[in-house]
């Protein structure tokens, strides 16, 4: 049974995102008559406005601004606003504790490109049971922070156990995510994590060993005299530039030429899209029941109930709107959904009577970021670098948390954008409306 609270925002989910949006085609929506009532208003005209009291953008100083050569920062991940991780070029890592970013001292200089950790409190005492952090990056180079300290976890290319002689991997990972452990047993509990990366690159985490090994098909073949062999080989051949779990049994990677592979606990299936060969570059979603891949030419993808579907497609057919430069390469994505926050109007409106509110960013290499909300997707703010990278948020605690008599508090959303040259962005959303 799917507990209540995910039961409505599935259902709210549901009746946000699928009526979603198109790419640009320079003709307004029609479904939107400008204030006159005469010819359309491009809807992003009209949202714009109204988006700028909600959300403010500042820039961080990350103390690597201006390094030759430059330090590009690739990815983000945190624990909460004031305890957050970001990983860049030259082995650079940053931690940010509420009140600045420092540099965090680590044993490579190979660039890292992706970053994922979990944080566990036992349920007795509440006191902090475990704490992880996994980055990723060039050269087959994976580092875990463990009791503050970063080391290197070694990673091989066999899951044969008959293998006497597994060989390092050398290809560059550029992305990874996890699971958390399912409790605090540090012997025996031990995270799901999976990092993707170039020419079908797949590594899962052994916890009992403290060692990465990749995921590998299976494959008999008879050669011309009959004798039976075995081979291990990568599930696909495209590079893989982004991955996203929502459970040990669930997991999605995507890549180049349309590579969308999804992972059941057992194997690696491809799942073809027919006449999809864009190239996708990252993965985020909601949970399993809702996932979106991006990729080059502004595209975005969207799993809902199984299905992966162009927001272009479903905006054709259900009316949304999308502002997308068809030359945008966008990279990553990140969203949140509040439900139900603020004051019980006068007369004592139900608080299940009160609209919910969504909202979905996409970044990349286009000196903006997109917005998406109420069905339309617009582009927002500018940027003083043309590339930004990866993107992190802190998502608004449970409905029951934020209960109090007399309505609901809003939870403030902060998010982070990392770019190139050092560069740091923060997004507020001091409401989270």
């Amino acid at each position: 049974m799917i507990p209540h609270f995910r039961l409505l925002m599935l259902i709210a989910m549901l009746g946000f995102m699928l009526p979603a949006c198109s790419k640009d085609t320079g003709v307004p929506d029609a479904g939107n008559p400008d204030a006159d009532g005469g010819t359309d208003q491009d809807p992003c005209e009209l949202a714009l406005p109204e988006w700028e009291k909600i959300w403010k953008i500042t820039t961080e100083s990350s103390g690597l601004e201006g390094r030759t050569p430059d330090i590009n920062l690739i990815d983000v991940w945190g624990f909460g606003p004031d305890d957050i991780y970001v990983v860049g070029f030259a082995g650079s890592i940053l931690h940010y504790d509420g009140d600045e970013w420092v540099l965090m001292e680590t044993t490579t200089t190979e660039n890292l490109e992706g970053v994922w950790g979990y944080v566990l409190h036992d349920p007795t005492t509440g006191e902090e049971s475990r704490r992880e952090v996994f980055a990723v990056g060039s050269n087959g180079t994976i580092l875990k922070l463990r009791e503050g300290t970063w080391t290197v976890v070694p990673v091989f290319n066999d899951p044969d156990p008959a293998n006497p002689d597994p060989q390092p991997v050398t290809d560059t990972f550029h992305d990874v995510w996890g699971i958390p452990a399912p409790g605090p047993d540090t012997a025996t509990q031990h995270p799901t994590v999976i990092a993707v990366g170039g020419r079908g690159l797949i590594a899962e985490y052994d916890g009992a060993t403290s060692q990465f090994f990749e995921m590998r098909q299976r494959v008999e073949f008879t050669d011309s005299e009959g004798e039976v062999h075995v081979n291990y080989e990568r599930w696909t051949p495209e590079r893989l530039g982004g991955v996203f779990g929502s459970a040990p049994d669930d997991f999605v990677a995507v890549g180049n030429n349309g590579a969308i592979l999804e992972f059941d606990g057992t194997s690696w299936n491809r799942n073809v899209i027919t006449g999809f060969i864009t190239h996708l570059n990252g993965a985020w979603g909601r949970g399993g029941w809702q996932i979106f891949a991006v990729g080059n030419e502004g595209t975005i993808m969207q799993r809902s109930g199984g299905a992966w579907e162009d927001l272009k497609a479903l905006a054709e057919q259900q009316g949304g709107f999308i502002q997308i430069s068809a030359a945008a390469y966008l990279r990553s994505s990140w969203g949140f959904y509040q439900a139900k926050c603020g004051e019980l109007p006068d007369g004592g409106v139900d608080p299940d009577d009160r609209q919910d509110t969504s909202w979905q960013i996409f970044i990349g290499w286009d000196n903006k970021i997109y917005l998406f909300h109420d069905r339309t997707i617009c582009p927002f703010g500018d940027f003083d670098v043309s590339r930004v990278e990866g993107i992190w948020g802190n998502q608004p605690r449970d409905e029951s948390e934020r209960t109090y008599d007399g309505g609901i508090e809003c939870d403030q959303v902060e998010v982070i954008i990392t770019g190139v040259n050092g560069k740091i962005y923060r997004l507020i959303n001091e409401n989270g409306q």
